[in-house]
């Protein structure tokens, strides 16, 4: 059986991203994380454009804070 990229593993990356603080990972470490994943769940399921998406919306909003710690500087 498939398992797909689903809320499950976004909260399970969205967890990891957060254990990695403050030295978060890079977003294509996120999708690797994600990839390797569903092979250890036994899964050959391809990420979609639309998976690569949400994984992108779930780093964006775990690794906002230091975002904004970056605007902060550059825009003093």
């Amino acid at each position: 059986m498939d398992i797909k990229f689903s809320w499950y593993i976004s909260n399970q990356l969205q967890d990891w991203i957060i254990s990695q603080k403050p030295y978060y990972p890079k977003l294509e470490e996120c999708i690797i994380w994600v990839k390797e994943k569903l092979v250890r769940e036994g899964s050959s399921y391809k990420l979609t454009s639309a998976d690569i998406e949400d994984i992108e919306l779930a780093y964006e909003f775990q690794t906002s804070d230091i975002n904004e710690q970056t605007n902060k500087y550059l825009f003093k």
